[in-house]
């Protein structure tokens, strides 16, 4: 098996302020039958957002519930600041470094991933493996934090994609693979650059897009549950960022209600957050249940698919098992 690390713990924060999705119809420039489509084909029907609030107020709250957890601090080596929205700082400053020094971080290296968009977490937790492993120190950490503001109309709407984004945060204390835990099982990723327009495709190519993006994202699901020596029988829920996965459901073959998609109509799809809001979301209602395997799965305009299988709640491995 391929064990890249241990997710150690997760925790997520969502501004308390939820606007139905007709109240942003004018600001957003959206026609009423728009707005019928997104609630009754996308089935988004509120989200989250804090006008008032910056980006700090957002990705805070989460990152430092974790940090509060780790007895001596110094173990934190990396923090990885995950957005997907390409600027969210003005140019002389560095959202990785304010968020670091925000967290009394300041011995830990600290920089950001975007360029997979919202698929960029999934990446975070491979990359923060790597750093672990090449570390070395069983006590070393990495800390992964998440969160965009949905600032502008550009990057709030994506029309032609279906989302209509809220605002979440998220953070993930990261583990070298021998800890308790999450364990990681397996990475698959997909780049699909004939997309690479993003926000600038027709609405042709958002056509193929959807189309083709289906195909893409089951596959890499087959591929990383292949690549954990398991089966999709094996998998007890899979859990996405929130967006439809009817298609994939149909080509994988196996019951809508394996996916946890229940916080869609309530939170929207949250940038890169929403994979592991509802993983806190899905934790809170007993749904993750300790031995069995789950799947995470994102996909990233541009276009990344990605998915990783973890093991919930899983033993110390001994140093013999560590290959």
């Amino acid at each position: 098996m391929n064990r890249i690390a241990t997710v150690a713990a997760v925790a997520s924060f969502l501004p308390e302020r939820s606007y139905a999705i007709e109240e942003l119809a004018e600001p957003l420039g959206l026609k009423r039958a728009q707005v019928r489509l997104l609630r009754k084909v996308h089935g988004l029907r509120r989200l989250r957002l804090d006008p008032d609030g910056g980006l700090l107020d957002l990705v805070l709250p989460a990152a430092r519930r974790l940090v509060a957890q780790v007895p001596d601090p110094t173990d934190i080596r990396y923090l990885l600041y995950v957005h997907s929205t390409q600027e969210v700082t003005p140019s002389h400053l560095d959202a990785a470094s304010l968020i670091r020094d925000a967290l009394g971080l300041e011995h830990a290296a600290s920089f950001a991933l975007t360029q997979q968009n919202c698929a960029t977490g999934l990446a975070a937790i491979d990359l923060a493996g790597l750093l672990l492993d090449d570390d070395g120190d069983p006590y070393a950490r990495a800390l992964v934090v998440t969160g965009d503001k949905a600032f502008t109309p550009g990057n709030q709407l994506l029309y032609n994609s279906g989302a209509l984004m809220g605002e979440a945060a998220a953070a993930l204390l990261i583990a070298p693979q021998e800890v308790p835990g999450d364990r990681v099982l397996s990475y698959a990723t997909r780049t699909m650059g004939q997309y690479a327009a993003g926000v600038l495709m027709s609405v042709e190519q958002s056509r193929e897009y959807g189309r083709d993006g289906a195909r893409a994202l089951a596959e890499v699901v087959r591929e990383a549950v292949e690549e954990a020596g398991l089966t999709l029988a094996d998998i007890h829920r899979v859990i996405p960022h929130n967006a439809p996965m009817n298609e994939t459901v149909a080509l994988l073959g196996i019951d809508p209600d394996m996916v946890y998609l229940d916080q869609l109509p309530e939170y929207s799809h949250c940038f890169a957050s929403d994979v592991f809001v509802n993983h806190t979301e899905l934790r809170a209602t007993g749904g993750l249940e300790r031995g069995r395997h789950y799947v995470y799965v994102a996909s990233g305009l541009g276009a990344t698919y990605s998915a990783m299988v973890f093991q919930h709640g899983a033993e110390a491995l001994r140093p013999a098992a560590v290959a």
